[in-house]
């Protein structure tokens, strides 16, 4: 007779099944994991915490999309990692890592802060919590450079471009994985070095490998050459044939490796003296004479991470490496060094004031040792992973490595020098017809050198400048029987792309003999006539007419309403118009050229004359300073 099976039990027996696969593929994931076959790994916890909540799975599951580059799902990961309750310090820092990565600065910070709470003596990471905090220091120079995504870049990765000769030698993982091996950190083909001549247009020939022995199995790449092309030193995994090379924890390190010149073709290899099988050693970077080899390694002894290192050559024989020093190397990694005609050096760090990811610094070398690092900010940086940078000899451009569109791989990018420009565009109209101006002569004067041009408008009444950065300059149009009008223009913090037109007025109101034109704004208090502050902006306005048209001659008149008696009035108008006229030759304007004239209310503009009621509004018509030009000309 069959035993009856029921709903509960059948339930039970379905958890526990699950429990045990999901266990299952756990102990498979970390199985992977511990061999850094990380893109491997990532399907079993993912099956593995499809069936159950497993704290660590979800931190391997994180830490290895980090290791694959998978910024997005890293991220996303991370944010349930942390909310765990045994995360660890370092998984907050991680997590402020990828969120600097995502350009989410505020949100680092948080957590960068929450790190430094468990661990408040981190140098290191107060320092990258300080970069959260001023993101906008690093966009300062944003506008300097132009970058473009090179043709070369063909969906694979594509990275640390070197000069070699009339060509560009790079490292891929490009090629079919039907035909190359594939390396379990990424599921990709395993790395190689090709070379193409890039022609006068930019355009890429197509690349080819390099030649001879140095594109071996396993990883090779990136590669440095000395100066005159003889010899090229370049980091290769620990194998020799077709033996892999183990540390004692069973990891395969990289190498660097010396190869010699024939032909066309890269023969006679020799490793480094100071490779181990326990450690790595890679990306040299080689002086010109070859004697001087900057590289990156994890030996002993560091200050955490990959570290740089100087090694240098004596005799045919090589020194010990030298850590190039805490000012240089962080607890983060320092990758990548190349050398620009053996006087500065370029590295990438994810340490120090830092974007996110790696970033690119450059450093000052004197006979051969560094100096402080400077982060080369953005747009030579990004939030992601920036390294492999070579300038060309004129300094004005070159190539970058970067994974900046969001890829989980790595692209070759020209950069080359935004050449800001400045140009003013302008016109000089009739202020009453607003029609153009010809026979202006507008001048140009730099307020900070001094320096002065000068146009003259045609019908069309259009002029034009060529403006430098990070100049004020006071633009003055000039006509005979016109006023002259002013305008200030400055290129001051401005960052623009080329050919920045900025339009000017420049309006000349023709100047008629006897006309009276009202000075705005000038007021006086009760039964006063001292120069009020408000009253001496409209009077400022009128000394800058005197200064620019030192020709004309004015009378300069007060006028009062009809309330109060005449005599008073006119006695008050013409101490008004004196006090104003002591302003101005004060300021500058010769005497002989301004006289003051007091009217009282004898010329007023409306019906208010004595015994009509006007509103106050009326009345203010009448109280108005005014000036007229008596006579101009030479």
């Amino acid at each position: 007779m069959m035993k009856k099976v029921t709903h509960h039990a059948l339930i039970f027996s379905s958890v526990l099944l699950m429990s045990s696969c999901a266990m299952y593929h756990y102990k498979e994931g970390n199985r992977l994991y511990e061999q850094m076959a990380y893109h491997q790994a990532i399907p079993e916890y993912q099956r593995a915490l499809s069936r159950k909540d497993i704290d660590d799975a979800h931190m391997k599951l994180a830490d290895c999309y980090v290791k694959t580059n998978d910024v997005d799902l890293a991220l996303d990961e991370y944010a349930k990692a942390v909310q765990l309750g045994n995360a660890e310090p370092r998984h907050y820092l991680e997590y402020a890592r990828l969120l600097m990565r995502k350009g989410r600065t505020a949100d680092a910070k948080v957590w960068f802060d929450k790190y430094l709470e468990k661990m408040p003596n981190d140098a290191a990471v107060q320092e990258l919590s300080a970069s959260a905090g001023a993101p906008e220091d690093f966009k300062k120079d944003s506008l300097a450079w132009l970058l473009t995504s090179e043709k070369v870049n063909s969906g694979e990765s594509n990275f640390s471009p070197v000069y070699f000769n009339d060509k560009i030698v790079f490292t891929s993982d490009r090629g079919s994985s039907s035909w190359r091996k594939q390396y379990a950190w990424t599921g990709r083909p395993f790395l190689n070095m090709f070379q193409s001549k890039v022609d006068s247009t930019g355009e890429w020939s197509k690349p080819e490998p390099l030649a001879g022995d140095v594109n071996g199995k396993y990883h090779d790449g990136p590669a440095s050459f000395t100066g005159d092309g003889k010899t090229i030193y370049f980091t290769r995994n620990n194998y020799t044939l077709k033996k892999v090379g183990k540390s004692e924890h069973e990891v395969v390190n990289l190498k660097i490796v010396e190869a010699s010149a024939k032909d066309t073709s890269w023969v006679d290899m020799k490793e480094m003296p100071f490779n181990s099988n326990d450690y790595s050693c890679g990306h040299p970077a080689i002086s010109k004479d070859g004697n001087t080899l900057y590289f990156v390694s994890d030996m002993p002894g560091g200050k955490g991470g990959t570290d740089l290192y100087i090694a240098r050559k004596s005799n045919g024989t090589w020194s010990a490496p030298v850590n190039a020093g805490p000012e240089i190397n962080t607890p983060f990694n320092e990758m990548f060094p190349t050398l620009y005609k053996d006087s500065l050096l370029f590295f990438s760090s994810e340490g120090h004031r830092n974007m996110g990811g790696l970033d690119l610094f450059k450093s000052t070398l004197t006979n051969g040792n560094p100096g402080a690092p400077e982060n080369m900010n953005a747009p030579i940086n990004s939030t992601y992973d920036d390294f492999g940078l070579i300038m060309n000899d004129s300094a004005n451009g070159g190539y970058l490595s970067s994974n900046r569109k969001q890829s989980t791989q790595d692209n070759i990018y020209s950069f080359k020098r935004n050449i800001i420009q400045f140009t003013l565009d302008g016109i000089a109209v009739e202020r009453n017809t607003q029609l153009p101006l010809a026979g202006v002569t507008v001048e140009m004067t730099n307020v900070k050198t001094g320096k002065k041009e000068s146009v003259v408008t045609g019908d069309d009444g259009k002029f034009m400048f060529k403006l430098d950065q990070n100049s004020e300059y006071t633009i003055v149009g000039t006509k005979e029987a016109y006023f002259s009008d002013t305008a200030p223009v400055s290129t001051m913090g401005k960052t623009v792309s080329e050919n920045m037109h900025v339009m000017l007025k420049l309006e000349l109101e023709q100047i008629i003999i006897d006309k009276p034109i009202v000075l705005e704004n000038i007021y006086y208090d009760l039964d006063k006539w001292a120069i009020r502050p408000d009253a001496a902006k409209g009077l400022d306005a009128l000394v800058t007419i005197m200064k620019e048209n030192p020709d004309i001659n004015i009378e300069l008149s007060s006028h009062t309403d009809s309330r109060a008696k005449d005599q008073y009035n006119l006695t008050l108008s013409q101490k008004r118009a004196q006090s104003a006229v002591d302003y101005i030759i004060a300021h500058g304007v010769a005497q002989k050229r301004i006289t003051a004239k007091g009217y009282g209310e004898t010329k007023l503009v409306n019906k208010c004359t004595n015994g009509v009621k006007c509103t106050e509004s009326e009345h203010q018509q009448n109280r108005r300073t005014e000036f007229k030009v008596t006579s101009f000309g030479p």
